[in-house]
This record gives structure tokens, C-alpha cells and sequence, in this order.
């Protein structure tokens, strides 16, 4: 098949699939094929938002969540089928949009949001798309956006309603700006990897992920094709047919409006290992990690403890049958020159903050 036959039957396709956009006034379609867009937290407004983009003509998407689908999660996910219970919840979504759209680009990732995308994937993309549902979850992800300039929507869903929160101008407001000093302080995440508290449901139901998925989702394709979108937090309460438009304000005190200005980048990838790092970096240089990674674990009980670079987890002790507990740091100047950096939780394209002599720098991953 030559050249001119491919590209006819991809205009073909095209023109069939997307017809009736194309009629909308201000509708790029090319636009939205060139698209990348990220999106964190695949439950359901994530699964309401993938649809959405998937079915608009979005060309690529990255899909980052490290969990797997419960039946619990059927009753509120439209990409979630009986079938898909116990399996990953980004793999299941994935399956389903390349079946609503054969032509999407799908990518990816079962891990959480530090260790799933990397900082220079986050910087390339378009878009990102926030479908957490915890505070801390919230604003990491804030805070990485707003280290590479890059815009986001952040969405939350309660029982009857939700919020959409554009943050569409790199340099204006941003999630950590809506709180307080006091409520970005608080996490709510266990105290330490020790805390087997188990976690509090709350109630969710599908209109809620439905009304305020769209939202998102419109906002989004907006956005990609260059049209106005909407400025400030839109306050859904479908309980009395409302949507409010908040304004978002720039809080000078924020500490999150940090960004990375000048990167070098190595010939290094997250498969690679620690001594290939440093053969990259200037000498005496000291690489971090964003989030704590273990370095050992002892135990409290009998006094073993062992070196075991790699994320914090929660083992028995091979003596007392104890729980052992992780110390974990940011720094890696220690750590074992034949640990890979995948298994430091270290993702693709990340941005390394390193301390040299000379003062900080940012080093990007291949």
C-alpha cells in the first residue's frame, strides 16, 4: 500500500468518525489528534475524563494509577467490566478506550504519581488532568506541574456534586493557593509505612463522577483547541442545579510556585544504575529523590537490621517475625552503584535535583 493510499484511508477515517465535530464552530480536530495528555487517578472520574478525551479525537494518552479494579468500582466506572476485577485499573481502562477509539495512542503506568511519570514527561505533555481523590495526592502533583510550567485541571467529586479547578496559566493561581498555610501542612496519609489504619470510605456515586467528568473533559478539548475556558473553581451542587464560578486567587505566601529553570540533559535512563548515574554527574555530586526512598530496616525488637535500597515497604523480620521498620532518605550518595534507579522508584524522564559544588542542579533522564 503506497503513501497516498495510507493517508486516504486515515482522511477516510477521519471524516467519518469526527464528522459531526468538525461541524462545530472553532473545531480543530488536527488539534486534538496532536494532542498528549496525562491523566492521574483512573476511579471514576478518571474513567469519565479518558472517555471523554478518548472519544473526542485526543491522540495520545498517558494513564498513571497503581490500582487494581474492585467490584466496588463497577457501580461508577464506565471503561470497568465484570471481567477487569483484579487487574490494573490503567490496563483495564486502556483495553477499553482503544476499543471506543482504535486510533488512540495509549500508554501506561501502575504506579503512584512520584514514581509513575517522570517530570520531563509531565513538561512535553499538553495537558494534565488531576482525578485524585487525596489532599497530599493533590498537591504533589501540584507541585510538579508548577516545577515545569505546565497547566492542569484538577477535579474532586462529593455525593451530590463536585469541583472542577482549572489552573491553566502557569503563573497564576494554583491548587496549594485555595489553602490555607495550616491545610497544606496536613497530610492524609498514615504517619509511616507502620500505620495499618485502614482507610475511611466515603460515599460516591456515578452522576456526581459523571457531572463533573464532563466538566473536565469539556474544559479540556477547549483548551487544546485554544478556546476560552473557564476562570476559577467551578462549585457544582446538582442537589439545588447550581454551578458557581469562585475565583482563583495567587496566594504570594504559597510555597509551591517553584520551578525548574535550566536542565542538562544525560544519557541516562530510569533502567540504568546508580554507577552509571554518577559517571554522568560532576564530581561529588549528591542526586535526590522527590519522595523518601529506603535505605534499611531494622527491626526494634531483636536489633537486626540490613542495608535494602528501594521503596519503603512493611517485612517480618527473618528472627522475630516483627514488623521491620524502613529508614529512609532523599539523598543517594550512598546508595549501591548497581541498584537501578527503577528500583529507587525513579520513572521515566525524570528531573534529578543534585547538589554540586557550584550549587543546585537539575539533571533530566533520557
Amino acid at each position: 500500500m503506497d503513501n497516498f493510499t495510507v493517508l486516504s484511508h486515515q482522511e477516510n477515517f477521519m471524516s467519518s468518525r469526527y464528522a459531526r465535530h468538525e461541524l462545530i464552530p472553532g473545531w480543530s480536530q488536527q488539534q486534538l489528534a496532536d494532542a498528549r495528555v496525562i491523566i492521574f487517578g483512573l476511579g471514576a472520574l478518571g474513567n469519565e475524563v479518558a472517555r471523554i478525551l478518548a472519544m473526542s479525537g485526543v491522540g495520545s494518552l498517558l494513564l498513571c494509577d497503581p490500582d487494581r479494579v474492585e467490584e466496588s468500582n463497577l457501580s461508577r466506572t464506565v471503561l470497568f467490566r465484570q471481567s477487569h476485577i483484579g487487574r490494573l485499573k490503567v490496563e483495564a481502562a486502556a483495553g477499553t478506550l482503544v476499543e471506543l477509539n482504535p486510533g488512540l495512542s495509549v500508554e501506561t503506568r501502575s504506579l503512584p504519581l512520584i514514581h509513575g511519570v517522570g517530570l520531563g514527561e509531565i513538561r512535553d505533555a499538553h495537558l494534565v488532568l488531576s482525578c485524585l481523590d487525596s489532599r497530599s495526592a493533590r498537591l504533589q502533583l501540584t507541585g510538579r506541574c508548577q516545577l515545569v510550567k505546565i497547566p492542569y485541571i484538577d477535579g474532586g467529586t462529593h455525593p451530590w456534586g463536585g469541583e472542577v479547578r482549572p489552573y491553566l496559566d502557569p503563573d497564576g493561581p494554583c491548587y496549594g493557593c485555595s489553602l490555607s498555610p495550616e491545610d497544606r501542612s496536613i497530610t492524609d496519609v498514615p504517619w509511616s509505612c507502620l500505620d495499618t489504619r485502614a482507610e475511611v470510605s466515603v460515599g460516591a456515586a456515578v452522576p456526581s463522577s459523571a457531572l463533573v467528568g464532563t466538566w473536565m473533559g469539556t474544559i479540556a478539548v477547549r483548551f487544546l483547541m485554544k478556546m476560552a475556558c473557564p476562570s476559577g473553581t467551578l462549585r457544582i451542587d446538582s442537589s439545588r442545579g447550581t454551578t458557581v464560578v469562585i475565583p482563583h486567587v495567587r496566594d504570594s505566601e504559597c510555597p509551591l510556585h517553584t520551578s525548574i529553570d535550566f536542565v542538562t540533559k544525560i544519557g541516562v535512563s530510569y533502567q540504568d544504575t546508580m554507577e552509571k548515574l554518577r559517571s554522568f554527574l560532576p564530581k561529588s555530586a549528591v542526586p535526590l529523590v522527590w519522595e523518601p526512598v529506603q535505605k534499611l530496616v531494622e527491626c526494634s525488637h531483636c536489633n537486626f537490621y540490613e542495608t535494602r535500597w528501594g521503596l519503603p515497604s512493611v517485612d517480618s523480620c527473618p528472627q522475630c517475625q516483627k514488623p521491620l521498620r524502613p529508614r529512609t532518605t532523599i539523598e543517594l550518595d550512598e546508595a549501591p552503584g548497581y541498584v537501578k534507579l527503577a528500583e529507587l522508584g525513579i520513572p521515566p524522564r525524570e528531573i534529578l535535583t543534585v547538589r554540586t559544588v557550584k550549587g543546585w542542579q537539575w539533571f533530566e533522564l533520557e
